[in-house]
């Protein structure tokens, strides 16, 4: 039997992604093609060139207007009659223009449409857009849970919904990661440098947590993106800064565990996102603020159980915290053995890729019995 030609489309490709599309593209029923556009200017992620052991297509992005952009990807009509894929799979997001314009065409040649986003969004008009789009999908793929109950509840069918939670190289992890040690004096600080992600808030909380609170530890601060210059400056003006390391973007694993493995806890100041699960999987717990607009991945993180959380915005509370924790060795050890053993259960790469294809394989076998 011939392989299930795909087309999967994305704004950019991402490294954390890598893992997840290496797996999926080993998928014996698959023959899977990624087509994605360059890296877009002011944002810091970029995009991988030259992926090894993935068929990519690649192209430019056309990016429109400030803050979240409308994004075209115009090459993408040009891609699809040179695949002919079996089936496509398009990020669910009204911003791309030519994404609503693709699966429109694609529609018409019968060819099955599986969308993948996070779900429902709260906004009226967006979240019209969510709630129809997934109802003709074919196939939609969520980051949690939640967001299938949500869309079920709205009258989408259950069986078009699949789940595939966000994840990382987390079987690689597991070969890097070493014992919890609570007597670890480092804290480790892994995202983009944005202002969601509140760096600077985190560098206040901690000179304050080592100049009114005796706290004896280090700050690792790894990342690079538009605060880059700010972070710097906080730096050169802390007066802790011989206590601070900056150490600008890095995502390969074997260079990220020996900072992983020497930190008690992992923080994030502001925005969680994958970074709970990076540090899970290292089995280092974590410390957050308890009211910002995480991302899915906050669901993973359990107050008492694998984490704690600080007053949003409050560098005392923050500052406190960090020190709570660092005279709770029980507890950390605790935290450290309950993150480990949940991340490793739930996310892998390997994983997240069979979720993906479980939805693919759906909406190809689906629009064959029509």
């Amino acid at each position: 039997m011939s392989k299930i030609r795909v087309l999967i489309q994305q704004p950019i490709l991402p490294p954390y992604r890598l893992a997840v599309f290496t797996a999926l593209s080993k998928n014996p029923e698959l023959d899977v093609t990624f087509a994605y556009g360059d890296s877009l200017k002011g944002r810091p992620l970029e995009s991988i060139t030259n992926p090894p052991g993935l068929k990519v297509i690649t192209f430019p992005n056309v990016a429109f207007g400030e803050g979240p952009k409308i994004l075209a990807q115009p090459k993408i009509f040009s891609i699809i009659r040179d695949v002919k894929p079996d089936v496509a799979l398009f990020a669910l997001n009204p911003r791309n223009i030519t994404t609503l314009i693709a699966v429109k065409y694609l529609r018409k040649k019968g060819v099955p449409i599986v969308f993948w986003g996070h779900g429902i969004r709260p906004s009226g008009r967006i979240r019209n857009f969510y709630e129809k789009q997934t109802k003709w999908a074919d196939a939609t793929i969520l980051y949690y849970p939640q967001g299938k109950e949500e869309l079920v509840s709205l009258g989408v069918p259950e069986e078009k919904l699949f789940v595939a939670w966000n994840s990382i190289e987390t079987e690689e992890i597991a070969e890097l990661a070493q014992t919890y040690k609570p007597s670890r004096k480092n804290i480790v600080c892994v995202g983009r440098l944005i202002p969601p992600k509140k760096v600077p808030l985190l560098m206040d909380a901690f000179e304050y947590a080592t100049a009114n609170l005796g706290l004896d530890a280090r700050l690792i601060i790894i990342g690079d993106g538009p605060e880059k210059s700010l972070v710097e400056e906080k730096y050169k003006a802390s007066k802790v800064q011989d206590r601070i390391e900056l150490l600008g973007a890095m995502w390969n694993q074997k260079d990220l565990a020996p900072y992983f493995n020497d930190s008690f806890i992992s923080v994030s100041a502001g925005q969680v996102g994958l970074n709970a699960i990076h540090c899970m999987a290292y089995g280092v717990p974590m410390l957050c603020a308890d009211d910002e607009p995480h991302s899915p991945e906050i669901m993973a993180l359990k107050e008492g159980e694998n984490a704690r959380f600080f007053k949003a915005n409050s560098v005392e509370d923050f500052a406190q915290k960090i020190v709570d924790m660092k005279n709770s060795p029980e507890e950390l050890t605790r935290f450290s053995e309950n993150a480990f053993r949940y991340t490793h259960q739930t996310f892998s790469a390997k994983k997240m890729a069979d979720n993906i294809a479980a939805a693919l394989l759906y909406a190809f076998e689906s629009r064959q019995k029509k």
